[in-house]
């Protein structure tokens, strides 16, 4: 147990804290409000911006939002310290443009020249173009991705990646799949936006409850637990490391 003197120069401590956040945030606001109104940010020299293909990077960036996971609550240890996590859960529109974007990094894999790009690689702009059409067929479905993956004779073979794919479509339908019509009105995606129930023949109406979200870390693990997998399937880093070596 902590003694009055020590509680004491933790809460001075824990203000002091507080006002120097304060302080940089609001430094930080400045800095911003003083930037040129029209300031735009464009890649250096004759750069410009476009698809990734690069697969390992789809699949880390699709892991970095479900990581962004919602916490609701933690256990208090002595002395008001928070400790670890009670629970957590990811909203329907983190969840659905993690899993895309991992899902889609899985897609890549099959091609080999997508695997094989390295920090550097140069991918003509007729290439970019074919894959960025074929990127966008697959829509924003993620049950229509899950089985344009399953069609993939690697994965097909594999144990662990059909489990997988089994256990996020089962993840989608319990607890994510849209409980309204956004997908047969418009593309799938529109369903990330806040969802309202509607009783149109009563005029009624009352905000979305559907709380019954399985364990943000359960679903962080299983893609960990995927990655992990995938990469040594199409082993992923070691290609990128014998291209290295040459």
């Amino acid at each position: 147990m902590a003694t009055d003197l020590e509680q004491s120069v933790m809460l001075i401590i824990d203000e002091r804290n507080r006002h120097d956040d304060e302080r940089e945030f609001q430094r930080f606001c400045q800095e911003l409000l003083a930037l040129p109104v029209d300031l735009t940010l464009v890649p250096k020299d004759n750069f410009k911006a476009d698809i990734e293909l690069q697969p390992l990077r789809w699949m880390t960036l699709g892991m970095d939002l479900l990581k962004s996971r919602r916490v609701t609550g933690h256990v208090q240890l002595a002395s008001g310290v928070q400790g670890p996590e009670t629970g957590s859960y990811l909203r329907y529109p983190v969840f659905h443009m993690g899993t895309e974007i991992f899902l889609k990094g899985m897609w890549l894999c099959q091609f080999a020249d997508c695997r094989q790009l390295n920090h550097s690689s140069y991918v003509d702009q007729a290439t970019r173009i074919k894959y960025q059409e074929s990127l966008r067929n697959l829509t924003h479905d993620l049950l229509r991705i899950i089985d344009a993956i399953r069609k993939i004779p690697r994965y097909a073979s594999s144990e662990s990646a059909t489990r997988f794919l089994k256990l996020v479509e089962q993840i989608i339908r319990a607890f994510y799949f849209p409980p309204y019509q956004a997908d047969k009105r418009a593309p799938w995606a529109d369903a990330r936006y806040p969802k309202r129930v509607y009783d149109d023949s009563t005029q009624k109406a009352a905000a979305e409850s559907f709380q019954s979200y399985p364990r943000a870390k359960w679903i962080e693990k299983l893609f960990e637990q995927a990655a992990y997998d995938i990469e040594h399937l199409w082993q992923l880093r070691a290609d990128l490391r014998r291209q290295r070596a040459r």
